[in-house]
């Protein structure tokens, strides 16, 4: 197909004839517009690829593609959706698995291993390191500090009852 653009970006009126042209091209070969549209998609929340980040680690398929299929989209669909969000399927698996070790940590008594386990990660060593990059803490030293935190106000809330 020839270039019907002139070099400022604009269709002059030199290049409507070539317009009307590569139209008529493309209508005499089938490939007009109506040919087959598109299907609208719908495409979900950051609440909803959370969620559907928690249920794929649930289910230890903690993917781009488990994560697509989960929000009823294409792969491709969601990587543009989540870039337009700022983000990245990674990112967002990252922020989740923080999140729950975090409330693991401090509302279990589950060991490491288990939690890194549960979290799709290789082994607790992997999991401590990307803990300690993340919160500057080592997992147990964390879990210990925020289960103090949670003595020290359940004390207080029992002294102002008092």
């Amino acid at each position: 197909m020839t270039n019907i653009l002139a070099a400022d970006g604009q269709i002059g009126p030199e290049n409507a004839c070539k317009l009307e042209a590569s139209v008529f091209l493309l209508r005499e070969h089938g490939l007009h517009a109506s040919h087959k549209p598109m299907r609208a998609v719908r495409l979900p929340s950051a609440r909803a690829v959370r969620a559907a980040i928690i249920a794929s680690l649930r289910h230890g398929d903690a993917t781009l593609d488990g994560t697509a299929r989960a929000c009823k989209i294409s792969t491709r669909t969601l990587q543009r959706h989540l870039g337009r969000m700022g983000t990245s399927h990674s990112a967002m698996l990252a922020e989740v698995r923080l999140s729950i070790a975090c409330r693991l940590l401090v509302d279990s008594s589950k060991r490491l291993s288990d939690i890194a386990k549960f979290l799709g990660y290789t082994n607790a060593s992997s999991f401590s390191r990307t803990f300690v990059r993340l919160m500057k803490v080592q997992p147990v030293v964390y879990r210990q500090q925020q289960l103090a935190r949670k003595q020290e106000r359940a004390r207080l809330r029992r002294r102002t009852c008092d």
